[in-house]
This record gives structure tokens, sequence and C-alpha cells, in this order.
């Protein structure tokens, strides 16, 4: 059995994939592999499970980007959300967090603006039309500021820690063990309150900018028409693994949410968060090809 991670390795689609895998290999009793298959701000790999077979054998690892505003900026994009898959089972949510590189010399928000009109700003995400593409330009928008938007593997990490890109706009859980090592600069966090997890870092509505906000879930889905039995099944095993103890303190560490949803549950809140995420993109004025 495959769950197709549409990212790189190492960011939070692929770091959930790796938890949930074993659990499920041991529910199921067949291996779980993981095929990375990154590409066009994660389309290019969950075009490829929308065309499978539903036989229960192929999957993919949905994410907000690629499903919910993927969508609503590429006209081509391959697949339809709420036609071509079938959602089976919520996993957790990140919230993202906008990074900088030490060089840059800010700490906060307020003091990425001040410098703005005079340093050239470069920001990286997963790509185009992905959520954390989207939030940073929801922040241009409202500060008033310049940032050069680059699609880069791992919302660009490693450019950032190398100092090559100025900021990246990514979850916590890509960039959480290097900010707890000090070796990138968190300014602001997209969640409504501040985590538990990261204290000290403030909020984007504590900072003046309330509706630069979002988290980004990830969820098992299928082909279409995807058998019930395999739905239910699915849906029970990954419940089961989010409740347990080793998954319960992965979520507190890595500060993400969960929903306890049934199959049913789970489709319609992937409807509510399409309709709610398409017309906040088409808003920002994005369009990809």
């Amino acid at each position: 059995m495959k769950i197709v991670v549409p990212f790189s390795p190492g960011g939070s689609s692929d770091q959930l994939a790796r938890l949930l895998a074993p659990e499920l290999a041991a529910a199921f009793k067949q291996q779980f592999i993981i095929e990375n298959r990154a590409g066009s701000s994660g389309a290019l790999g969950s075009a490829q499970v929308a065309r499978s077979e539903p036989d229960g054998y192929t999957f993919v690892n949905a994410g907000s980007g690629p499903h919910l505003t993927g969508p609503a900026i590429n006209p081509n994009i391959g697949y339809d959300t709420m036609k071509d898959f079938t959602h089976v089972a919520m996993e957790a949510a990140d919230s993202f967090v906008l990074v900088a590189g030490t060089a840059l010399g800010v700490k906060s928000v307020a003091e990425l603006i001040k410098i703005a009109p005079t340093t050239p700003l470069s920001s990286a995400s997963p790509g185009p039309g992905s959520l954390g593409h989207l939030i940073l330009e929801r922040l241009k928008h409202r500060a008033g500021i310049e940032i050069q938007h680059v699609p880069a593997a791992n919302s660009g990490m490693n450019e950032v820690l190398g100092n090559h890109i100025s900021l990246t706009m990514t979850t916590l859980l890509t960039a959480g063990a290097l900010i707890k090592a000090g070796k990138v600069v968190p300014l602001a966090v997209t969640s409504l309150q501040r985590q538990p997890a990261y204290p000290d870092i403030p909020t984007f509505a504590e900072q003046g900018f309330p509706d630069v906000r979002g988290d980004t879930w990830f969820w098992l889905a299928g082909p279409k028409n995807l058998p019930a039995d395999i739905v239910n099944r699915l849906n029970a095993e990954v419940r089961r693994s989010n409740k347990t103890p080793k998954m319960q303190e992965h979520f507190k560490q890595s500060a993400l949410l969960t929903k306890d949803l049934d199959p049913p549950a789970v489709a319609k809140f992937i409807a509510e968060e399409y309709a709610f995420w398409g017309p906040v993109a088409k808003e920002a004025g994005l369009t990809v090809q």
C-alpha cells in the first residue's frame, strides 16, 4: 500500500505520513510505502492519485495547498478536489510561521516592515498557490511591502539557513528544530493564539495583522469511488493512531491540532475549508497556469 506525499522529504506532510505509515502497517499487516512525488506545489503527486484505481492501495497525504487553495488559482491543476478524491481521515493541522535568516537582522514584523523600503526581500514557500504563498501575499498587501516570492523545496529552509533567501512562510513542524536551535529567527505565527510549544513567538494578530492567519491541514485521501469498507477501516485506524500516547505527545511537542472525525464529517469539513479558501485565494489576485 502506498501513500504519496506530494512534497519533498522533510516537510510537514512528509513527517506526518512517516509517523502514520508504521501505525497503519501494524494494523493492516501490510507495508505502507511513502513515495515523495514533489512538483507543481503538490499538484503533481495529487493528480497521480486522482487518476489511480480505487482499489485501496494508493493514497495521497492531502493538504490545504494542493487541495484547497491550488485549484482556486490554477484552472489546469488536473483534478477537482471535491469530485476526484475520497477524503478518508484527518491527520493534523500545522500553523505557519514567518522565519527570517539570521543575516537579515530583524526580530519582529515591525522591524521587517521598517527595513523593507531599502532592503531587497525574498521569501520562499512550497510553491505558487500553496497556503504559505497565499498567507505571504496577504501579509505583503496588508503591510504594503515588497517581497519576492521564491518557490523552493521544503519551503526553502536550507536557503534561509544559508541566508540565500531572506524569509520563508513555512510550518512550525518544518521549521521547529531550527527555531529551537536558534539557527533561524521566527517573526510571527499564523495561529490565533501563541503556541504553547513556542510561547516566545508572537502571533501576527498581536503585531497588528489579525487577518494574516491560517492553519494547513493534512488528511489521508484516495481516488474517488473508494469502497466504503476501506474508507471506514482506514478512518478508524487513523483515529486510533492519533489517540495513542506517542502521537498525542508528538502533537503537543510540535504544536499540531487534530480533529477526530468520521468519514462523513471529514468530507463535510474539507468541503467547508474548500469553500472558504477558494475566495481568499482569488481575492489575493493569484493566477497560476
